[in-house]
């Protein structure tokens, strides 16, 4: 069987960012907060690591992808540091949501975070 090209890949994982983006939206409407936060995550996951992937980087763990995205693509100057910050902290925030015991999110939280995170993914795509 033949392998799928690194375009393909990257395709991919766009698609799957939108479609995790589109379930956190759902899941924000229907007042489900810490699944709201693990699809924003996994939206702002799967651009970065398309967009590492199409540069040839590659990054074995989420910190790993997070940490390679930061110095290649912020630290570079390609984005901001107030955009990217949004990835850092969905990053931390499903951690809690995913695996702390009594711990919800509420609607204030995601608020300001849903935009962000589409702004970041946005931003993302424009560098390919």
């Amino acid at each position: 069987m033949e392998q799928p090209d690194v375009r393909e890949f990257v395709n991919y994982r766009f698609e799957k960012a939108e479609e995790v983006y589109r379930a956190s939206e759902i899941l924000y409407e229907a007042e489900q907060w810490n699944s709201a936060v693990n699809r924003l995550y996994y939206a702002c996951f799967y651009v970065a690591s398309a967009l590492l992937l199409d540069r040839g980087y590659g990054a074995k763990s989420h910190t790993g992808v997070l940490a390679k995205f930061s110095e290649s693509v912020v630290r570079t100057g390609q984005m901001s540091a107030d955009t990217f910050r949004v990835y850092s902290k969905l990053l931390n925030w499903r951690t809690k949501s995913d695996y702390g015991d009594m711990f919800d999110f509420c609607k204030e939280d995601l608020d300001g975070v849903m935009l962000a995170a589409r702004v970041f993914m946005d931003t993302t795509k424009s560098l390919l």
